[in-house]
């Protein structure tokens, strides 16, 4: 049976990685892979830690945050993984962390390195030289789309592969197509200004969207729940846990969107939408393009878009929205046949070149 030593800079409560990395976990175990995890800087909650456990061979989980503790844990990790045999070193994020394990492990036959971010010059700025050492030195790289894999090919000099991010496949009721009285656009991730929660804000009380609400789930310290106590066609519901939850949330919207800033690698966030076959408007950053492959039901504008484009493109989504004009099979299909779970794995396997 083939092995993967996966080694993860850092695991927080939630985020687009942090799913990743679990659904990565799961559905190569399950297609027959063993997995054995090393993260340096551990912060999941308990259900999470737990389906860690139950999908990985091992775990060597590290809570400490000074970087004497973080170094000593990775000695101690690669030093007990050497033991073993592996056919992959499979390491994912940022950081001069994943140059260091890779010269302290020796125990694989190929090193490949996952890239989830941009990858463009704002990017590129983050880098450290050690971090640039590990994106020239790994045998593979790769990032999570076509054009972030350009970007990084381009300032490195060579080839950089791309597969998508594992996503959860969402099943929803499917919603009949009438003319609406109400639109109800959703955002759910981090709530980080970069993400563009100021515009949604902003967009709420737009008279030209008087027939839309706004519903927001998420946490960040730049926005507590008092802050949307101002805007009253925001709907802010806290943190959400569990796919069931997610099921739901989904369920209750009518379109997604992402009109963010932030140098995006590729949002889990949509290609959970598209699963479930909702539609979303997002931004042009990063690997967004890749997954826009519906010009009706995936609508994609530039991150440098002034107000009133942006209002203008959003008043546009949500007549379509009331009149019926956008189906839910068509990303529901694109998803199925380029995204899914069967698909990633045996692209996955192909990349670590393992062995069935």
């Amino acid at each position: 049976m083939p092995r993967v030593l996966l080694y993860v800079t850092q695991l927080l409560e939630t985020g687009g990685i942090e799913s990743h990395v679990i659904e990565f976990c799961e559905k190569m175990s399950g297609s027959g892979v063993k997995v054995d995890l090393v993260v340096s800087n551990f912060q999941m909650k308990a259900g999470n830690e737990n389906r860690l456990r139950q999908s990985c061979d091992t775990l060597y989980l590290h809570r400490g945050k000074s970087r004497l503790s973080s170094t000593l844990f990775l000695v101690n990790a690669a030093l007990r993984s050497n033991l073993k045999k592996y056919d992959a070193l499979y390491t994912n994020g940022q950081g001069n962390s994943i140059w260091l394990l890779a010269n302290l492990f020796r125990s694989r036959n190929i090193w490949v390195h996952h890239h989830h971010t941009a990858g463009d010059s704002s990017d590129q700025a983050t880098w450290s030289e050690n971090y640039i050492l590990s994106l020239k030195k790994a045998d593979k790289v790769v990032a999570c789309s076509t054009l972030n894999a350009s970007s990084i090919a381009t300032v490195l000099g060579r080839t950089i592969d791309s597969i998508p991010c594992f996503s959860r496949k969402i099943n929803t009721q499917q919603k009949i197509s009438q003319l609406l009285n109400k639109v109800s656009f959703g955002y759910y991730g981090r709530l980080i200004p970069e993400k563009g929660i100021d515009t949604l804000c902003k967009l709420s009380e737009d008279s030209d969207l008087s027939g839309a609400d706004f519903h927001i789930w998420g946490e960040g310290p730049a926005y507590p729940p008092s802050f949307f106590e101002q805007f009253s066609k925001v709907h802010y519901h806290g943190a959400f846990n569990g796919l069931q939850e997610l099921t739901n949330v989904i369920n209750s919207l009518d379109a997604f969107l992402l009109l963010s800033v932030h140098p995006e690698g590729l949002p889990i966030s949509l290609l959970e939408a598209m699963s479930a076959g909702l539609p979303w408007l997002a931004t042009d950053q990063g690997g967004i393009p890749d997954i826009a492959l519906d010009a009706n039901s995936t609508r994609m504008i530039s991150s440098a878009s002034p107000y009133q484009d942006i209002k203008n493109a959003v008043v546009s989504f949500a007549n379509d929205l009331k009149a019926g004009r956008i189906s839910r099979t068509t990303q529901i299909d694109l998803y199925t046949k380029k995204f899914s779970s069967p698909v990633l794995v045996t692209q996955w396997k192909e990349i670590l070149e393992l062995q069935a």
